[in-house]
């Protein structure tokens, strides 16, 4: 652990043709900033495979004004510092990125995720290089969430984050999507259950 977050200590081998040094990812180390609560607050749903790729899900509960963050540091190949990024988009409202060398080699992206600013600029590299997205929000009902995507695809979506290896050029995708006031307490859900019953019922005796 380099920064104490919650460290995968996980490693995959992705085969393609003609790739050496790239036919390794590893994500080293993921946090998620809610609110000001690090590395991990609760209501994370983490849905990630052997090497890191997938998405995290997380739950904000509560009305107001909100905040989420999410730090991924990949590496890739045999290699740590040969890495470069880039952005591909543009953010939407009251959403923040950065890619920049790990705090470990001189960087700032973990210091800045701690304090909840990123500061949208990129470092293209090459280096060991790290990725952060964030969304800052008004809840009116809740609960929301935020959802961090991860990919060896490329996304089609207007805004993405890419991270990728200068020797095989295997890259890293990393994009998100923001909910608000639309996840269903599960209270509410067992309440929409009997409703749609109790129709289903009536439209039966209609029938009959």
């Amino acid at each position: 652990m380099r920064h104490g977050l919650k460290a995968l200590a996980i490693v995959a081998w992705v085969g393609a043709a003609g790739v050496t040094d790239a036919a390794v990812i590893s994500l080293d180390e993921i946090g998620i900033n809610k609110d000001g609560v690090t590395p991990t607050p609760p209501g994370i749903t983490y849905n990630l495979d052997g090497s890191g790729l997938g998405s995290v899900t997380v739950r904000v509960d509560g009305t107001g004004s909100h905040f989420v963050l999410g730090y991924f540091d990949f590496s890739i190949g045999n290699f740590f510092d040969d890495e470069f990024g880039e952005l591909s988009g543009v953010p939407g409202a009251g959403q923040s990125w950065e890619i920049d060398v790990t705090d470990f080699t001189g960087g700032n992206i973990y210091t800045n995720f701690l304090a909840g600013v990123l500061d949208n600029a990129g470092f293209t590299g090459p280096e060991d290089v790290a990725m952060a997205l964030g969304w800052s929000f008004n809840s009116v009902r809740g609960p929301s969430e935020v959802v961090f995507y991860t990919s060896s695809q490329q996304p089609n979506v207007p805004f993405y984050l890419r991270q990728y290896d200068g020797t095989g050029d295997q890259a890293i995708y990393l994009w998100s999507s923001l909910f608000i006031d639309v996840v269903p307490e599960p209270g509410t859900l067992a309440l929409l259950g009997l409703g749609l019953a109790g129709l289903g019922l009536g439209r039966r005796r209609k029938l009959n």
